[in-house]
């Protein structure tokens, strides 16, 4: 019972610490650009609902940490509701509004009233934000620990499978995938897992010289790091053996290249992803939402905790696997937000494209049907990720 409880706490506390985290710095980043640009801003709040605590700064802005930890938001002043972009006449309203109020505000300080370009600039900063956190955490990372490099050598060749229909055999090493470097196992098995079914040409390296091999990824159901299953494309091989590992060590410089690299292939992999479901060659279901981010932080965290060594090495394998999962999900967070979808960062900027390109703002209440069709594909959004998280859920005992 007592273990029980104990793993509860754990995997409740390391979800909650860890999409806090990657709120706040979303927010951090629209509220420092607001700031720089001398925006009024009436609130700064981790989570919804009503506040557990509040506090005001000398700015005057009141921050707040809500009792729904699940998201958050930035209020500027004269903020009208979901519609921050609204037409003339609202602006208007918005102007006459403050000129009235006791608010020690000037109207230049109103965030709508900023140039298109300074709009757009705070809009962007939360997506940046998160990958500018993933880029941090990427670069402290191979600077404090290294990163454990895996060769593509070829342990194994899986019976019936892809690779052994190319006629791929053990001590082989993955070279290119359509000229794309795969030469590290886990840049060999992110082209593989995304490409399903698509014919390639590897380059493989074979006691010392260079084959070119045909070679098809089958779709098949494999499990990830935390024991969920997926469907992915897979070649059915092993990578190792002797030789095959190596630990790199990284410099201020070439930490930081790590880093950007790592959260540009990441960006990549997601768009290719996307790229192939809205063309009927992926189902969608490894995409999830709030439930897979709370079952993997937390089942992460609590396998760590479960580790038979001192607890003190057991808190730091927790925590640097927990950081390792941060920027992958801060990555995530940052492209989720950049979909056109009103409501969602990259609806606002999709509304100042028209603005840029009109010389006018798109007026209120065709933002407004906007907002509303962009609130319906985010529940029906929601709904599919939580169906593709049950799914996830029950794979995990299967």
């Amino acid at each position: 019972m007592l273990l029980t409880l104990l793993n509860t706490v754990i995997f409740a506390l390391s979800f909650l610490i860890v999409i806090s985290a990657l709120v706040f710095f979303h927010e951090l980043g629209h509220y420092s650009v607001a700031r720089f640009f001398k925006v009024a801003i009436e609130r700064f709040s981790i989570g919804f609902g009503r506040p557990l605590l509040r506090w005001t700064a000398r700015s005057g802005t009141e921050w707040a940490v809500g009792a729904i930890p699940l998201g958050g938001y930035v209020k500027f002043v004269g903020d009208a509701g979901a519609a921050s972009n609204p037409d003339q006449k609202r602006l208007d309203e918005i102007r006459s509004k403050l000129e009235a109020s006791d608010q020690a505000v000037n109207i230049e300080d109103c965030f709508h009233f900023k140039p298109l370009w300074q709009r757009t600039l705070i809009v962007l900063a939360g997506p940046v934000a998160n990958f500018i956190l993933a880029i941090a955490i990427f670069w402290g990372l191979a600077m404090g620990i290294g990163t454990r490099e895996v060769q593509s050598i070829v342990l194994e060749v899986q019976p019936d499978s892809a690779a052994e229909a190319a006629g791929v055999e053990a001590g082989d090493r993955f070279l290119t995938l359509d000229g794309r470097d795969v030469s590290r196992s886990t840049d060999l098995i992110t082209y593989v897992s995304l490409r399903s079914d698509v014919d390639m040409i590897a380059e493989i390296e074979r006691d010392g010289e260079i084959i070119n091999l045909p070679i098809t990824p089958q779709r098949l159901e494999r499990r990830d790091f935390i024991g969920g299953k997926n469907k992915v494309g897979t070649i059915g091989v092993v990578i190792g053996g002797e030789g095959a590992i190596t630990t790199r060590r990284y410099g201020l410089g070439s930490g930081l290249v790590y880093g950007v690299n790592e959260v540009g292939r990441t960006i990549s992999a997601t768009g290719t992803y996307i790229g192939r479901i809205f063309t009927g060659q992926e189902d969608g279901k490894a995409l999830g939402g709030v439930v897979r981010i709370a079952t993997l932080t937390g089942k992460t965290a609590v396998d760590t905790a479960q580790l038979e060594v001192p607890w003190g090495e057991r808190f730091k394998f927790m925590a640097l696997n927990l950081l390792g999962l941060s920027a992958a999900l801060s990555i995530g967070l940052g492209v989720a937000n950049l979909m056109p979808i009103p409501v969602l960062d990259g609806g606002h900027l999709l509304y100042y494209g028209y603005e840029a390109i009109a010389g006018r703002p798109l007026d209120e209440q065709k933002q407004e049907v906007g907002f509303r069709i962009g609130f319906a594909v985010l529940l029906t959004l929601l709904v599919i990720l939580t169906v593709n998280d049950i799914g996830y859920i029950r794979s995990l005992s299967s």
